[in-house]
This record gives structure tokens, sequence and C-alpha cells, in this order.
């Protein structure tokens, strides 16, 4: 059986990801899923050199750029062997979403000001014979102070639960396309809220954010999926039966790839 690759979108969440399905595999293959961005790849969260026991593989990307094509490869036991078209996919809202794939937490916001990015390089500096003598080491990631708006309570109230609880400290900061240097993860060293009205009649906020790039989260955090409890939303009240009628003549890679957010 050839083996291939699909991309499908989940735009009920926000913002959207992808599932990335791996069939045609023989049990006991070793299977890794790669994201492609202007030539340059990258391992997607819990797909990397993953021992199957079926002939299907699933992956979820809950990182993917928006707004700029890319595409993702199959590897079967080290050799790429199927890929995705190259695919824009659409940020829903046109602002910038900040999120936490491994909790699946986000939040909408409009980025209001982000004035400069600081690079320090790691460096001793000492005064020899009225010289300046400098043992520099590599230049730092960017450091610096981004303000954002959310426009309304409920934004307000994801963007503050995102603060409190990211994984490691670390956000993803993505907008819908066509803007360098905005994309970034970064590690939130400390937040202020500001109203923009004083007396609380308008519910928007400005967050002042002081943050510092980093790498994402580590590899052996999973994004966060589907969970039973998604399931047993999704069938209150209903039996067996009814999965039973719903899922008639499918297959478990079928029931995987269901969205259980509705």
């Amino acid at each position: 059986m050839t083996v291939a690759i699909t991309a499908t979108e989940i735009t009920s969440v926000y913002p959207s990801r992808l599932t990335l399905s791996v069939t045609g595999l023989t049990a006991g293959d070793v299977v890794s899923v790669y994201r492609y961005l202007a030539g340059v790849r990258t391992a997607v969260r819990g797909a990397l050199y993953v021992t199957v026991d079926d002939t299907a593989f699933v992956a979820f990307d809950a990182e993917l750029p928006f707004g700029t094509s890319i595409y993702y490869a199959a590897e079967v036991n080290y050799s790429e062997v199927a890929w995705t078209s190259s695919t824009a996919y659409t940020l829903a809202g046109g602002k910038v979403a900040i999120s936490d794939a491994i909790t699946g937490q986000s939040a909408e916001v409009v980025i209001s000001a982000w004035p400069d990015k600081q690079h320090d390089r790691q460096l001793s500096v000492m005064r020899v014979g009225g010289r300046s003598v400098v043992v520099a080491g590599e230049r730092g990631q960017f450091t610096g102070q981004i303000d954002v708006v959310t426009e309304t309570d409920t934004a307000r109230q994801n963007l503050d639960d995102l603060l409190s609880s990211a994984t490691s400290g670390i956000l993803q900061i993505r907008q819908p396309g066509g803007y360098g240097g905005i994309d970034a993860y970064v590690a939130v060293l400390s937040d202020t809220e500001s109203r923009w009205s004083q007396d609380g009649t308008d519910t928007r906020r400005i967050w002042t954010l002081t943050v510092a790039q980093t790498q994402a989260w580590a590899s052996e955090l999973a994004a966060h999926t589907f969970t039973f409890g998604d399931f047993d939303d999704a069938y209150t009240g209903l039996t067996f039966g009814d999965v039973d009628s719903d899922f008639s003549g499918s297959t478990f890679l079928d029931f995987d790839l269901t969205d259980w957010s509705v």
C-alpha cells in the first residue's frame, strides 16, 4: 500500500489547527511528520520517530503559521515518502493569536505597540591599559515590551487565564500573515493590565507584556488534542447505538479524525 499524508484543518477551535493522517503504513514502521516553511523543516510535536502499531498514524499541529504557504512530509523508516500540497491557512478574525499549544488555551488580541527588540550579547569587558578588552559570546534572542489590546471582556479573561497557566511560562504569537518578525515564541516575564477608559465603562484593556524570546515547549510535551470528555459531551444523553450508527462502516482512523469540539 502506498504511504499518503493528508492535512485536515479543524476550524471549530481558535486558532485553527491541523489533523495530519499518515496512511498505508505497516505495523512496526518508524514514522515522523515534518512541517516545511520557506525551506526550513520542523518536526510536528508528538510526531518524531514514533513506532506505529497500526496501518495509520495521526498527529496534530497546533503551532502552524498562518498566511504563508506550508506543506507537510511523512518520513517512514527515516526516508521521506509522502507530501501534502503547499497550502496557506487563514487565521480567523484577522487579529493576532496568542496561544499555548500544550493546554490548547488562546486569546485574540491586537498588537498596539512593539517598538523594538533588544538583543544582548553574552560578554565581559575588561579595562586594560586604557583600552577595552571584550570577550564576546553569541548574540542572544530578543527581549522587549509588547503592548496588546483585548477588545472584549471575554478576550480579556482569556488572556488573563492564558498568562496565569502558560506551560513553562511560554506563549506562541501568530499573526494573519504578511508581516515579518511577528511570529515568535516568548516567555512573559511580567504583565500589566491598563483600562482603556478609566471609569471601566469600555471593555478594552491594554496589556504591556515584558517578554524574552525563547524556544518552543520541550519536545516531550504533546499538543492538546481531544479527550474522552469531549466525546462524552458530543454524545450526552445518547447511547453507543448512536455512535455505531454514526460510524457504521468506519475505521478507528475515522474515529480519531473526528472533530469532537463541536
